[in-house]
């Protein structure tokens, strides 16, 4: 007497693979990876950018690294030729640790879409979304933030 071996068919074979693989396709899609940008570090408890890096009407967002955290924030020119300072977050979306995008004559905040437009020089809160104040000062040809005002930011980030 022989026994008979079944190969398993296309279709069994997709029915026992694909479970576990779009259980790790959903795992890997809803991690809250920290955004990474343009890496700078502190000199003496500062950190300076060239204001010819960023005074052209453009946002720039950069990262800070402290304690493994990426700590995000942005740089913008308001529509009198002013620059401001902003952490990539808000007091109420920042847990979902997505930050803010351009679009056109605007910064919107990922998650809730709230917009607000880069040419005002002070904007409203809208509903608790708004980019929070981090604050600087323009030294001859740099911008300079303290390092521990960026330290301060670090809980938005984690």
């Amino acid at each position: 007497m022989s026994a008979v071996i079944r190969r398993p068919t296309d279709f069994q074979r997709f029915i026992y693979i694909f479970p576990p693989l779009l259980f790790s396709i959903a795992i890997c899609a809803c991690g809250t990876r920290q955004l990474e940008y343009q890496r700078v570090e502190d000199h003496g408890g500062t950190i300076s950018i060239p204001l010819k890096e960023v005074n052209n009407g453009d946002v720039h967002f950069y990262t800070y690294k402290y304690n493994g955290t990426n700590i995000n924030f942005f740089v913008r020119m308001d529509g009198k030729g002013n620059l401001h300072t902003h952490f990539d977050a808000c007091f109420t979306c920042y847990k979902y640790k997505k930050g803010y995008m351009v679009e056109g004559t605007e910064i919107i905040c990922r998650e809730c879409k709230t917009k607000f437009l880069l040419k005002e020089e002070r904007w409203a809160n809208q509903g608790g979304c708004m980019p929070i104040d981090l604050g600087g000062e323009i030294i001859k040809d740099t911008l300079v933030i303290q390092k521990e005002r960026i330290i301060k930011g670090e809980r938005f980030f984690k």
